[in-house]
């Protein structure tokens, strides 16, 4: 009997193996739009790294991946409450994006130096801004744990050291360089309202306003009365894409109808194209150097400044302070990517 079973197992193992591997050759069974495998033979003769290299590919690409991965992802966190090595799964319903967990526990801080060189990048650029005619305003995005850490599992303990962006603020404060610090603001907000979406890495579109809120009020300009919010579930979460890679699964977003208050006046295709320029009977010119954190600020930021600019390029096109002529210049960026402000900031010549 224990022969049996043991020689079904086999079976069933290499079983498995050929279907998954015969598999790749059946129309639809694999994507078609994955890159190829690895060669064994090269122009320099032999690949010594095909058999790691390999097994990489195919852990990636052997037919029906996703399906199977989204059931693997399913019952992890049916039955664990786990995610996988990018997507921790929180309490309530919240996931979270693993890379941004040292910022929180407090591991793998920014050295000293580098804060200064960052703070230092920023200050150049506000030189430049001022110089220019305009005014300039540093914006950082929360990791969305620093907002609603308390949804992390236990296991994850909030450090209680001063964090990079803290530690950032503070030289700011001795160089003069304007910031708003966006966390009171979205942590008191959150009493009333969820303002990150639970299934993606960023705020949703009350978290936008929210911040789009602090940024008019630095300026002390006035941002237009969108009347009655709309909750709408349209939204693709970033993290279920990674958790469940065959699956289209929508998220809650806050909104309203901004019809009528802006126009697009560049060619928009998505939130996250390059450039996006808006006009509208709002205040001034503004140029946002900024990231995907922004998508949700677009129809914030058209209605409530004149003209805006902003652009997802890097290094900064620090050129449009000349040609673009704005009144406004911020910087936005991701809590998480803060160690590479100073990359994307060219020094005046």
């Amino acid at each position: 009997m224990k022969k049996t079973v043991c020689k079904l197992f086999i079976l069933l193992f290499f079983a498995v193996c050929v279907f998954f591997s015969l598999g790749l050759v059946l129309p639809g069974a694999s994507d078609p739009e994955s890159d190829n495998p690895p060669e064994l033979l090269t122009e320099n003769g032999i690949n010594d790294d095909f058999g790691s290299e390999f097994e990489e590919w195919f852990s990636k690409h052997f037919a029906f991946h996703h399906a199977v991965t989204d059931f693997f992802a399913d019952a992890r966190l049916a039955l664990f409450s786990e995610g996988n090595d990018q997507v921790i799964a929180g309490r309530d319903d919240f996931l979270f994006f693993d890379d941004t967990t040292a910022d929180y526990i407090g591991t793998n801080r920014m050295t000293d130096a580098d804060i200064t060189k960052t703070a230092e990048a920023l200050a150049t650029l506000n030189e430049q801004v001022e110089a220019a005619g305009g005014k300039f305003l540093f914006v950082c995005a929360p990791n969305k744990n620093t907002i609603y850490g308390e949804y992390l599992p236990s296991r994850y303990i909030k450090s209680t050291s001063p964090t990079d962006l803290d530690r950032l603020y503070a030289e700011l404060d001795v160089l003069d360089v304007p910031y708003v610090d966006l966390r009171p603001l979205l942590t008191e907000a959150k009493e009333n309202t969820l303002v990150y979406h639970k299934r993606d890495t960023h705020w949703n579109g009350a978290g936008a306003e929210i911040a789009m809120g602090g940024i008019a009020e630095h300026f002390s300009i006035p941002m237009p009365d969108y009347g009655v919010p709309i909750t709408v579930s349209d939204f693709e979460g970033d993290l279920d894409a990674l958790l469940f890679p065959g699956k289209t699964m929508y998220d809650e977003n806050i909104t309203y109808n901004f019809e009528g208050l802006f126009v697009y006046t560049s060619a928009y295709a998505t939130p996250m194209d390059l450039v996006i320029t808006a006009r509208s009977g709002g205040t001034g010119k503004l140029l946002m150097f900024r990231d995907s954190f922004a998508n949700a600020m677009i129809p914030y930021a058209a209605s409530t400044f004149g003209e805006i600019r902003m652009e997802r390029v890097t290094p900064y096109q620090t050129a449009q302070l000349e040609t673009y002529k704005p009144d406004y210049v911020i910087v936005e960026i991701a809590e998480r990517n803060l160690r590479e402000i100073a990359g994307y900031i060219t020094p005046a010549e």
